[in-house]
């Protein structure tokens, strides 16, 4: 489904709260310019944002949220009250400084942005994150000179204002990876990042707006072809998950450390080795299952900690010929995984569905070719949100699907905005297994009383007016996908 308008659409981000409300972000470039002079006075840079108020509830439009200049690479959160906030790079018209605003559940508009960081040269890798009672935490590298350093900012609901920012990290000790953020419901914020060779953990409460000293769980990597990621689930166990080379000129290794709640961290789990950069993916369920995807070479491998053992499995393919920018991974508490990443050769988004407990299964494809960047995010009833960003002619789109857990996946849609009556008109559709096998062929209710089999059929409207068409697959699971659009129907 397409989410943005028909010009040049980049970077989509998305956030899902658990019972399915939803925010896309991205970065629009709107002039005749943008696609070969992005940085021109005449490419014109939006950050938009689409929301989604609930599960199986339509997209709203998008709306503009702010005019930052060329970079925003806006991120987003969204709290289960329905809160949503934004972050993103601002650098026109002033010097670049990072901001984020906020919108309460329900508003129409967004607020007038906040500024969090200082004026340094260069930002990135920054992310926000709320949690259940509306406190934010934001987090985000910045080079005020040669090297990187790690900031935080804390946003208590109460009084709803942003803290001082504060370093993190040491200023002169180069962080070649992260921040990677994740924040649990009752406010506590865990951060990772690598610098000077050894994986940095930082704890923050987003309620109290306060630090403490970060700690070094492992050492002995090299600041080259580094990646980190966090998970920290609502007991207060955590996650930690990274790569890094120990040799120059050798292969990355991919390791992983586990805190129980309440407790320190764990030894250091050597999951595999890899060639070339290992994009690293951690995910974590309420009752301390873990899972970690990465990319060795082409092939997306993962692994799982097992919570009644504290073993991690030996790696197993999740899927081959997977592009450089690797794969995304969603868990929820219920301990259900899903990974979403583009095929190399193609360009079409594929995914992944890992029940709780059980092995992955096989990917099943969810968009057209000439896609990349995919997004996944997972709600509290194991229904997933995918978007991506897909190349057209003149133009890149946003585009999303909903991958549920009862049915199959329905892509490639295929119903014309506008026909008339007598008209034979096509409509069409591809059902992907998810869950479990498709069985037979998917329905087709045309909103006028008639129906149809088949992935690709034709109906002629008899009579004028606004039409509600659907189309339904079944599964050998009992589980059922509904796809609705809106037709409308001219006189002859």
């Amino acid at each position: 489904m397409q989410l943005s308008p028909a010009e040049r659409a980049l970077g989509p981000e998305l956030a899902l709260n658990p019972a399915g409300a939803a925010v896309v972000v991205w970065d629009h470039e709107q002039g005749a310019e943008c696609p070969t002079q992005p940085a021109s006075l005449q490419c014109i840079h939006i950050v938009e944002a689409a929301p989604r108020s609930g599960r199986g509830v339509a997209w709203q439009s998008p709306i503009e949220v702010a005019r930052p200049g060329i970079g925003a690479a806006p991120t987003v959160a969204v709290d289960p009250a329905g809160d949503a906030a934004i972050v993103w790079i601002h650098d026109i018209g002033q010097p670049r400084v990072l901001q984020a605003t906020i919108r309460p559940a329900g508003a129409a508009t967004w607020p007038n942005a906040n500024d969090l960081s200082s004026q340094p040269l260069e930002i990135r890798n920054h992310a926000i994150a709320l949690d259940n009672g509306g406190n934010a935490v934001a987090v985000w590298a910045q080079r005020d000179a040669t090297t990187f350093y790690v900031v935080g900012d804390l946003r208590p609901a109460a009084g709803g204002v942003w803290r001082a920012p504060v370093a993190l990290s040491s200023l002169i000790a180069d962080a070649s990876a992260g921040p990677a953020l994740s924040v649990a419901p009752n406010g506590d914020a865990l951060v990772a990042w690598i610098d000077s060779g050894a994986l940095r953990l930082a704890r923050g409460n987003a309620a109290t707006g306060v630090w403490d000293p970060a700690v070094s769980p492992a050492f002995g990597g090299l600041n080259a072809d580094t990646d980190v990621d966090v998970a920290l689930n609502a007991s207060g166990a955590a996650v930690a998950a990274w790569s890094w080379r120990r040799a120059p000129g050798g292969p990355n290794v991919v390791q992983a450390s586990f805190r129980p709640a309440g407790g320190g961290w764990g030894p250091v789990a050597d999951l595999a080795t890899a060639a070339g950069r290992s994009r690293v993916r951690a995910g974590l369920s309420a009752n301390g299952a873990a899972a970690v995807i990465w990319l060795n070479g082409s092939t997306l491998n993962g692994a799982g900690r097992s919570r009644t053992t504290g073993v991690w499995t030996n790696p197993r393919t999740v899927a081959t010929n997977v592009a450089a920018s690797g794969a995304r991974l969603a868990m929820n508490p219920v301990g259900n995984a899903v990974a979403v990443w583009a095929n190399a050769a193609t360009g079409a988004i594929r995914a992944a569905l890992r029940p709780a407990g059980s092995a992955w299964q096989l990917p099943v494809r969810v968009s057209s070719p000439g896609s990349s960047e995919p997004r996944v995010a997972l709600d509290a009833a194991s229904a997933a949100v995918a978007v991506w960003n897909r190349t057209g002619p003149q133009r890149v789109l946003v585009e999303s699907a909903n991958l549920a857990p009862t049915g199959p996946v329905l892509t490639e849609v295929q119903v014309p905005t506008n026909t008339t009556v007598g008209a034979n008109t096509s409509f069409s559709v591809a059902p992907r297994a998810w869950g479990a096998q498709a069985v037979g062929t998917p329905l087709w209710r045309f909103g006028d009383g008639t129906s149809a089999h088949g992935g690709r059929v034709t109906h002629a409207f008899t009579t004028s007016g606004k039409f509600t068409v659907s189309v339904t697959q079944a599964d050998s699971a009992g589980g059922t996908s509904t796809a609705t659009r809106k037709v409308s129907v001219a006189p002859h």
